[in-house]
Protein backbone atom coordinates (compact mmCIF):
# COMPACT_ATOMS: atom_id res chain seq x y z
CA UNK A 1 0.00 0.00 0.00
CA UNK A 2 1.46 3.38 -0.99
CA UNK A 3 1.88 6.32 1.36
CA UNK A 4 -0.51 8.27 -0.87
CA UNK A 5 -3.32 5.79 -0.19
CA UNK A 6 -2.90 6.39 3.56
CA UNK A 7 -3.17 10.16 3.25
CA UNK A 8 -6.37 11.79 4.59
CA UNK A 9 -8.93 12.79 1.97
CA UNK A 10 -8.89 16.37 0.76
CA UNK A 11 -11.77 18.52 -0.41
CA UNK A 12 -11.33 21.40 -2.79
CA UNK A 13 -12.49 24.88 -1.81
CA UNK A 14 -13.31 25.71 -5.43
CA UNK A 15 -11.56 29.07 -5.05
CA UNK A 16 -9.27 29.62 -8.07
CA UNK A 17 -5.62 29.28 -7.08
CA UNK A 18 -6.29 28.59 -3.40
CA UNK A 19 -6.42 24.81 -3.66
CA UNK A 20 -3.01 24.75 -5.34
CA UNK A 21 -1.58 26.88 -2.52
CA UNK A 22 -3.22 24.52 0.00
CA UNK A 23 -1.52 21.45 -1.48
CA UNK A 24 -4.75 20.25 -3.06
CA UNK A 25 -7.42 21.51 -0.69
CA UNK A 26 -8.51 21.17 2.94
CA UNK A 27 -8.21 17.93 4.85
CA UNK A 28 -11.46 16.15 5.63
CA UNK A 29 -12.44 16.66 9.30
CA UNK A 30 -9.95 19.53 9.58
CA UNK A 31 -10.55 22.74 11.54
CA UNK A 32 -9.16 25.92 9.98
CA UNK A 33 -8.93 29.55 11.09
CA UNK A 34 -9.23 32.24 8.43
CA UNK A 35 -8.20 35.55 9.98
CA UNK A 36 -7.74 39.10 8.79
CA UNK A 37 -9.02 42.66 9.11
CA UNK A 38 -12.54 43.74 8.09
CA UNK A 39 -12.87 43.95 4.32
CA UNK A 40 -10.15 41.40 3.59
CA UNK A 41 -12.62 38.91 2.09
CA UNK A 42 -13.21 36.37 4.88
CA UNK A 43 -17.00 36.26 4.50
CA UNK A 44 -16.74 35.95 0.72
CA UNK A 45 -14.23 33.12 1.08
CA UNK A 46 -16.48 31.26 3.51
CA UNK A 47 -19.59 31.60 1.35
CA UNK A 48 -17.74 30.75 -1.84
CA UNK A 49 -16.46 27.53 -0.28
CA UNK A 50 -20.01 26.66 0.89
CA UNK A 51 -21.57 27.09 -2.55
CA UNK A 52 -18.78 25.13 -4.22
CA UNK A 53 -19.33 22.31 -1.74
CA UNK A 54 -23.06 22.41 -2.55
CA UNK A 55 -22.35 22.36 -6.29
CA UNK A 56 -20.40 19.13 -5.73
CA UNK A 57 -23.46 17.53 -4.15
CA UNK A 58 -22.57 18.18 -0.50
CA UNK A 59 -24.29 20.12 2.25
CA UNK A 60 -22.86 23.13 4.03
CA UNK A 61 -23.93 25.20 7.04
CA UNK A 62 -23.01 28.84 7.57
CA UNK A 63 -23.29 29.94 11.21
CA UNK A 64 -23.02 33.63 12.00
CA UNK A 65 -22.04 35.08 15.37
CA UNK A 66 -22.47 38.62 14.07
CA UNK A 67 -25.29 41.09 14.58
CA UNK A 68 -25.59 41.60 10.79
CA UNK A 69 -28.74 40.01 9.37
CA UNK A 70 -28.59 37.31 6.72
CA UNK A 71 -30.73 39.41 4.39
CA UNK A 72 -28.09 42.13 4.46
CA UNK A 73 -25.35 39.59 3.75
CA UNK A 74 -27.37 38.06 0.89
CA UNK A 75 -27.79 41.56 -0.56
CA UNK A 76 -24.00 41.80 -0.88
CA UNK A 77 -23.58 38.22 -2.13
CA UNK A 78 -26.18 38.34 -4.91
CA UNK A 79 -23.75 40.09 -7.23
CA UNK A 80 -21.33 37.16 -6.90
CA UNK A 81 -21.42 34.54 -9.65
CA UNK A 82 -21.02 31.67 -7.19
CA UNK A 83 -24.12 32.66 -5.20
CA UNK A 84 -27.01 30.33 -6.08
CA UNK A 85 -30.11 31.17 -4.05
CA UNK A 86 -31.79 27.94 -5.18
CA UNK A 87 -29.29 26.03 -2.99
CA UNK A 88 -30.71 27.72 0.14
CA UNK A 89 -31.70 26.18 2.54
CA UNK A 90 -31.45 22.56 1.34
CA UNK A 91 -27.77 22.52 0.37
CA UNK A 92 -26.48 25.70 2.07
CA UNK A 93 -28.16 26.35 5.41
CA UNK A 94 -27.73 29.65 7.26
CA UNK A 95 -28.08 29.95 11.03
CA UNK A 96 -27.87 33.07 13.18
CA UNK A 97 -26.31 32.10 16.52
CA UNK A 98 -25.65 35.56 17.97
CA UNK A 99 -28.64 35.47 20.34
CA UNK A 100 -27.78 31.93 21.48
CA UNK A 101 -24.23 33.00 22.30
CA UNK A 102 -25.46 36.00 24.27
CA UNK A 103 -28.10 34.03 26.21
CA UNK A 104 -26.38 30.70 26.77
CA UNK A 105 -22.66 31.32 26.30
CA UNK A 106 -20.21 28.95 24.67
CA UNK A 107 -21.95 25.80 25.96
CA UNK A 108 -25.22 26.82 24.30
CA UNK A 109 -23.40 27.77 21.11
CA UNK A 110 -21.63 24.42 21.01
CA UNK A 111 -24.94 22.58 21.43
CA UNK A 112 -26.43 24.57 18.55
CA UNK A 113 -23.45 23.87 16.26
CA UNK A 114 -23.49 20.15 17.05
CA UNK A 115 -27.21 19.94 16.38
CA UNK A 116 -27.09 21.78 13.05
CA UNK A 117 -24.04 19.95 11.67
CA UNK A 118 -25.50 16.57 12.63
CA UNK A 119 -29.06 17.29 11.49
CA UNK A 120 -27.96 18.62 8.11
CA UNK A 121 -25.24 15.96 7.60
CA UNK A 122 -22.95 18.84 6.69
CA UNK A 123 -19.59 18.19 5.09
CA UNK A 124 -18.57 21.83 5.55
CA UNK A 125 -19.38 24.25 8.36
CA UNK A 126 -18.37 27.91 8.43
CA UNK A 127 -18.52 29.81 11.72
CA UNK A 128 -18.37 33.54 10.98
CA UNK A 129 -17.39 35.82 13.87
CA UNK A 130 -15.20 33.61 16.06
CA UNK A 131 -13.94 36.71 17.85
CA UNK A 132 -17.44 37.09 19.37
CA UNK A 133 -17.13 33.63 20.90
CA UNK A 134 -13.67 34.46 22.20
CA UNK A 135 -14.90 37.69 23.79
CA UNK A 136 -17.83 35.83 25.40
CA UNK A 137 -15.60 33.23 27.06
CA UNK A 138 -14.84 33.68 30.76
CA UNK A 139 -11.23 32.55 30.31
CA UNK A 140 -8.76 31.45 27.67
CA UNK A 141 -9.09 27.92 29.03
CA UNK A 142 -12.85 27.95 28.37
CA UNK A 143 -12.32 29.19 24.82
CA UNK A 144 -9.66 26.57 24.15
CA UNK A 145 -12.03 23.89 25.45
CA UNK A 146 -14.65 25.19 22.99
CA UNK A 147 -12.16 24.82 20.12
CA UNK A 148 -11.30 21.33 21.30
CA UNK A 149 -14.98 20.34 21.21
CA UNK A 150 -15.25 21.76 17.68
CA UNK A 151 -12.32 19.52 16.69
CA UNK A 152 -14.02 16.50 18.26
CA UNK A 153 -17.21 17.31 16.32
CA UNK A 154 -15.23 17.58 13.07
CA UNK A 155 -13.61 14.19 13.73
CA UNK A 156 -16.92 12.48 14.50
CA UNK A 157 -18.84 13.92 11.54
CA UNK A 158 -15.94 14.16 9.04
CA UNK A 159 -16.99 17.78 8.55
CA UNK A 160 -14.51 20.49 7.62
CA UNK A 161 -14.91 23.50 9.90
CA UNK A 162 -13.75 26.99 8.85
CA UNK A 163 -13.59 29.62 11.59
CA UNK A 164 -13.63 33.23 10.40
CA UNK A 165 -12.25 35.88 12.76
CA UNK A 166 -11.22 39.53 12.75
CA UNK A 167 -8.96 39.03 15.75
CA UNK A 168 -5.38 40.13 15.26
CA UNK A 169 -2.40 40.65 17.50
CA UNK A 170 0.77 42.47 16.67
CA UNK A 171 2.63 39.17 16.63
CA UNK A 172 -0.02 37.61 14.40
CA UNK A 173 -0.10 34.58 16.74
CA UNK A 174 -2.82 33.24 19.00
CA UNK A 175 -2.63 30.28 21.36
CA UNK A 176 -5.67 28.94 19.47
CA UNK A 177 -3.45 28.54 16.40
CA UNK A 178 -1.84 25.50 18.03
CA UNK A 179 -5.23 23.75 18.34
CA UNK A 180 -6.38 23.89 14.72
CA UNK A 181 -5.21 22.17 11.55
CA UNK A 182 -4.53 25.32 9.58
CA UNK A 183 -4.37 29.10 9.74
CA UNK A 184 -4.94 31.29 6.67
CA UNK A 185 -4.16 34.98 7.02
CA UNK A 186 -5.79 37.53 4.70
CA UNK A 187 -4.51 41.10 4.40
CA UNK A 188 -5.91 44.29 2.90
CA UNK A 189 -3.31 47.04 2.65
CA UNK A 190 -2.92 50.40 0.98
CA UNK A 191 0.82 51.03 0.47
CA UNK A 192 1.54 54.13 -1.59
CA UNK A 193 -2.17 54.48 -2.50
CA UNK A 194 -2.20 51.08 -4.21
CA UNK A 195 -4.75 48.66 -2.71
CA UNK A 196 -3.20 45.22 -2.26
CA UNK A 197 -4.78 42.02 -0.93
CA UNK A 198 -2.80 38.93 -0.04
CA UNK A 199 -3.23 35.53 1.55
CA UNK A 200 -0.55 33.73 3.52
CA UNK A 201 -0.68 30.20 4.92
CA UNK A 202 0.64 30.46 8.48
CA UNK A 203 0.01 26.80 9.28
CA UNK A 204 -1.25 23.76 7.39
CA UNK A 205 -0.94 20.50 9.29
CA UNK A 206 -0.14 17.40 7.24
CA UNK A 207 0.41 19.43 4.07
CA UNK A 208 3.06 21.11 1.96
CA UNK A 209 1.55 24.53 1.18
CA UNK A 210 3.07 27.07 -1.17
CA UNK A 211 4.72 29.48 1.23
CA UNK A 212 4.88 33.27 1.04
CA UNK A 213 2.42 36.03 0.18
CA UNK A 214 -0.05 35.31 -2.63
CA UNK A 215 -2.00 38.04 -4.38
CA UNK A 216 -5.78 38.01 -3.96
CA UNK A 217 -8.37 39.62 -6.20
CA UNK A 218 -12.04 40.06 -5.31
CA UNK A 219 -14.49 40.62 -8.15
CA UNK A 220 -18.02 39.56 -9.11
CA UNK A 221 -16.58 36.09 -9.59
CA UNK A 222 -15.59 36.02 -5.92
CA UNK A 223 -12.07 35.49 -4.59
CA UNK A 224 -9.28 34.49 -6.93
Amino acid sequence: MSDQSLAPARRKTGIPGLDRILDGGLLEAGVYIVQGPPGAGKTILGNQACFHHASEGGRAVYITLLAESHSRMFGHLRRMEFFDESKIPESVYYVGAFSTLEAEGLSGLLTLIRGIVTKKSAGLAVIDGLVSAQESSRSEREFNKFLHEIQVLADLTRCIVILLTNAERQSGFFPAHTMVDGVLHLTDELPELRPLRHIRILKLRGSGPVRGLHSVRISDRGIE
